[in-house]
């Protein structure tokens, strides 16, 4: 009994592994889709505006570096370009 159980078991086994083996773009299609089912949207309804686009000029700023007032960021954009990170804090 144990035999034939056994038996089936791997009979089942093997044909859904082979099955899935056949079958592997689409059942991963399939994963891909439900796993992100409603996570991104159509459009960007909303009002915020997160500031610049790619290729806005950078406005003018007026900070310290070195001990010395700057206004300009230009001279630290190479041609690699840059990131230009604010961190505006409660205590202003």
């Amino acid at each position: 009994m144990i035999k034939k159980t056994f038996l089936i078991l791997a009979c089942v086994l093997l044909l859904g592994g082979g099955t899935g083996y056949i079958f592997k773009q689409q059942l991963w299609e399939l994963v891909v889709t439900v796993a992100s089912k409603e996570t991104f949207i159509a459009a960007d309804t909303d009002d915020y505006d997160p500031g610049l686009g790619i290729g806005d000029t950078f406005p003018n700023i007026k900070a310290m570096y070195q001990g010395k007032e700057v206004y300009d960021v230009r001279p630290f954009a190479q041609h690699k370009g840059m990131i230009f990170i604010a961190n505006r804090s409660a205590d202003w």
